[in-house]
Parts: C-alpha cells; structure tokens; sequence
C-alpha cells in the first residue's frame, strides 16, 4: 500500500457497510480480529471511557498528563474531525503515514480472512485495532481507548486485564435506536463495561438515573466507584474526572488543563478576515449543546451558528438548546458524495423551521459549506461565529474557511 492517504482511507472505507452490524457481532468481529494480533490491548495498563458527552475530551486529558509525566501513550479516539490520523495516536502530534501503513500491513491479512469467512471488523473495530497495534509497536507505557456508541457491545469492550480503569462521562439521550430509549436503558449498555474490572471513576452526571445505574454496576461487579462531584462548566467536569483516572494511574502526573483540541470547542482567530473568532465543536445532541452553552454566552457578540444536524437526531431539541446563544443561524447540508452512502443531514428547509421556532429570528439557508462561509464572511456585524451541530459538517466548514482565506491572501 502506498503511504498517501487516499490509499490509507479508500482501503479502510472498504470496510464501511450499508448495514454495518451492530451489538454482539460487531463486538464478536473485533475480538476475533484483536486475537489474531495478539491481543495488544492487554499488553499495558489501560483507561476505556465510556459515557454520552466528553468521553473525547477526557481521553486528550489523561494522555496529555501521562505524556507531561514521562510516559508514552497510545490514545484511541473517534470520531476524527480533520484527519483519520486522530483516531491512533501515539504522541501529540499525528503519526506519519509511513507508520499508519506499516500497521496496515500487519493487520491486513487478518482482516482480509475475516471478512473471507463473511463477518468481517466494521471500520470502527478497524480503527481502533490500528490504534492499538500502533501503540505496541511503540513500545507505549499506557493506553487510554475512547469507546464508541456504546459500552457492553462496544468494539473496544475487549480489554482482558482487571486493571483497566473505566471513566464514565456524562450520559444521555442519544442513539436511542442502539441503546435503548431511556437514560437508564443507555447507562446500563455503558456501565455494562464494569464486569471483570476492580476500579472505575464516575463523572458528574446531568440526571439521577444515570448515576443510580452505575452505583448499582459498580455494586453487581464488585467495583470500586469515584465519583466525581459536578462544576458549572462541562470543561472543568473533564478535568476533574481527568484528575480522578490519573490519581488512579500516576499520582505524579500534572493537573490535566483543558485546551483547544480537534472539533471540542477547537478555537481559530483568522485576524486577516472578519469575523476573525472562529469555534468548531461537534455537540449533536441535545445535551451537548446545552453544556456548550455555558462557555459560549461568554464569547462576544453578536454570534453566528453555521449549524447542521444529522437526521437521526432530535432537530427540536438541539435547536432549542442552542438557540439561546445565537444571534443568527445558517443552516447547511452534510451528506456523502453523489453514489456514495453514509449519514445525512436533516433538510435546510427543516432545519431553518426548527431554528426559527427555537428563537433565532435571523435564520438563512446554505446550500454548502463554502456558500455558508462566504454567507459568514459577509456578516461584519458578527463578532464569533460557531460551527457545529454535528462533527461530519465541521471539517467542510473549516476547509470552505481556509479557502476563502487563501483566495483573500492572494487578491
């Protein structure tokens, strides 16, 4: 394989299905394939975070702390928001693609048999397998591995060691269709991950339910619960249950501080254009938007959403849960390329009703990200604006931004 990615990414796409399998198959295929190579993700300590909102953010947390101590640490994150290369890495900066194909190479023989046998890794249990061969080519000193959706039938619910430490982030509504339809339903898959584990840290949690459900895992599976109490600022909640994992873990690691990371409240000040305040964030459901909230009343105004929403998701309520901080709104289309198949937006058409009834009088349609940049750019009265909604729409957006600055730059 050559090490360019558009042969890294049209190889691992070919593992994206229509109807990826979901629950005990998916799990089964990506156990099947991490035996194959050894089971890397026994091979040293471990963090899984498990949770609704800020497993992400957690994830960056703890490894950045376990780096700023002495140790080397492989970190599986999803979903990627720039480059595929977020999702396995083993240093702060992204791995070369000479050594995202090295790893390719070790585990594609094995994909390719269990695929030949007609259940082959979805994409996910792929990714999270090149992250942690990666890491045992490393030589790494921990890992800490972000989950998916889920947590019992999770792809990375794989770990075989007692040791490993489980994070619990805030849980919520969202893929209901997968989880279940209630918070209860969705914290009993999550916390499901206790069994065979001795320690797991509880953060704060937005509902009784969803902490009762894990004090009563911890109880079943004979867990040691740390439960983390609640701050006012979702930034300062990952933190805190940061500081609880790394208490666990290495005691001598830095306080972990909350910094500008990849579509989690990612912050870009374009001086040469206007508006030059720029804040990419991939809350998509309900209560990732209302926590986003919080810090973004304090950016200044007026402020301009470049919003889109996934039509799987509840579009009355991420709109009334951040419409009270806009000013205005354009809202814009996300969906895979003509032939191709994938996740899909809501229409503009509703997603400009549902913003309207939310409360942001000033709503207008995009019909792409590079028409609602220029839309944005136009606006001098706007002092930030906002992207998000959803991660698939964030990377256009930003790109569409980085165009028109380079067409500005070079008239």
């Amino acid at each position: 394989m050559s090490p360019d990615p558009d042969s890294v990414e049209q190889w691992l796409l070919g593992f994206v299905q229509p109807d990826a399998p979901r629950g005990e198959r998916a799990l089964l295929a990506s156990a099947q394939l991490l035996a194959r190579l050894g089971d890397p993700q026994d091979r040293v300590r471990a963090v899984h975070v498990v949770g609704t909102a800020g497993k992400g953010t957690v994830a960056r947390l703890v490894a950045a702390s376990l780096r700023a101590a002495g140790g080397s640490v492989g970190l599986h994150q999803s979903p990627h928001v720039h480059d595929i290369r977020e999702r396995f890495m083993v240093a702060d900066e992204l791995p070369s693609w000479e050594e995202v194909v090295a790893v390719i190479e070790e585990i594609r023989p094995h994909a390719d048999a269990l695929a030949f046998t007609g259940e082959p890794p979805t994409f996910f249990a792929l990714t999270t397998a090149i992250a942690l061969v990666m890491a045992r080519r490393a030589g790494t000193d921990w890992l800490v591995v972000e989950a998916g959706i889920g947590g019992r039938v999770d792809a990375t619910n794989v770990f075989g060691r007692a040791d490993v430490v489980t994070a619990v982030t805030a849980i919520g509504l969202d893929h209901t269709d997968v989880l279940g339809p209630t918070v209860a339903a969705i914290a009993t898959e999550k916390t499901a991950v206790f069994a065979g584990r001795t320690t797991a840290v509880l953060g704060p949690q937005p509902s009784f339910e969803a902490a009762d459900v894990a004090r009563a895992a911890a109880v079943e599976h004979g867990v040691r619960l740390v439960a983390v109490a609640a701050t006012n600022d979702w930034r300062h909640d990952a933190e805190a249950t940061a500081s609880a994992v790394l208490a666990e873990l290495d005691p001598s690691a830095p306080d972990p501080v909350f910094g500008s990371q990849p579509g989690r409240y990612e912050q870009v000040n374009l001086p040469e254009i206007r508006p030059s305040r720029w804040i990419f964030d991939g809350a998509h459901n309900p209560m990732k938007l209302a926590a986003f909230v919080g810090p973004l009343r304090s950016e200044p105004g007026p402020r301009l959403g470049i919003v889109s929403v996934g039509e799987g998701k509840d579009l009355d309520g991420c709109a009334a849960a951040i419409a009270p901080a806009l000013d205005a709104a354009i809202v814009v289309p996300f969906g895979p390329s003509p032939g191709a198949f994938g996740p899909l937006s809501h229409p503009t058409s509703v997603m400009a009703d549902a913003f309207r009834a939310a409360g942001v009088a000033d709503v207008i349609e995009a019909t792409d990200a590079d028409a609602a940049v220029a839309i944005a750019t136009a606006r001098s009265e706007v002092s930030t604006v906002v992207v998000t909604g959803s991660f698939l729409h964030l990377n256009d957006v930003r790109r569409a931004l980085l165009r028109h600055r380079t067409q500005i730059e070079g008239t």
